[in-house]
């Protein structure tokens, strides 16, 4: 992992101060920015693209909640840590629920250089994961096109053997074994041909779903 970018929302500047020198202690390679306002916060997200937010939860022109769901609309994955002296622990509990990563008391500062490690982890995890899930699922729409392909090349020998066949008429055929053989023999490549069709069909069906 590379140096981790670290987007603080915050105004005050003995807590600004506080923040930069916890972070100091971390042991974490990383570089920070500091918006005190939603205009700054957006050219934030755009430009410097932060991989984690610490934000307070009250601001004097603006509010943590509301630049927490700005995040969710322009960065969804970026982890988000409420750093609040204010916020209590129900609301902190409900905004977890609603998909803030995480919550550090001021008073309890020392505790945040964790929940920032567990919160890198755990975005590193998911990106991981969704990197695999697409691989798979690339992986899949190609099988998926060449049992397609196979199958329809398969009924083109399918079709041309039905239609040869079809020139045998029954009842030109004396041998009453023959015609029994001509007639096992087609209905075989029929069953044959219907198999190969619903395999096209299942095939474009579980296509459609994924």
């Amino acid at each position: 992992m590379g140096k981790i970018k670290i987007l603080i929302v915050e105004h005050d500047l003995n807590d600004i101060e506080l923040l930069l020198f916890e972070l100091g202690k971390s042991g974490i390679d990383h570089e920070t920015k500091v918006v005190q306002n939603e205009i700054n916060f957006r050219k934030a997200l755009d430009k410097f693209q932060p991989d984690i937010i610490l934000s307070d939860y009250s601001l004097p022109s603006f509010d943590g909640y509301t630049a927490f769901k700005i995040k969710q609309i322009i960065s969804p994955g970026t982890p988000f840590i409420f750093v609040s002296g204010t916020i209590g622990e129900e609301s902190a509990v409900e905004l977890i629920k609603n998909g803030v990563t995480d919550y550090a008391l001021k008073d309890k500062i020392y505790t945040l250089n964790l929940k920032i490690i567990r919160a890198l982890k755990d975005k590193n995890a998911a990106d991981s994961k969704l990197i695999a899930d697409e691989k798979l699922k690339n992986q899949n729409n190609k099988l998926f096109e060449i049992a397609f392909l196979q199958s329809h090349q398969v009924r083109a020998p399918v079709a041309h053997i039905l239609g040869l066949i079809s020139l045998f008429k029954s009842d030109n055929l004396t041998d009453p074994i023959n015609k029994e053989i001509i007639k096992m023999l087609q209905t075989t490549t029929l069953e044959l041909d219907k198999i190969i069709y619903e395999i096209s069909e299942r095939t474009n069906e579980i296509k459609d779903m994924k």
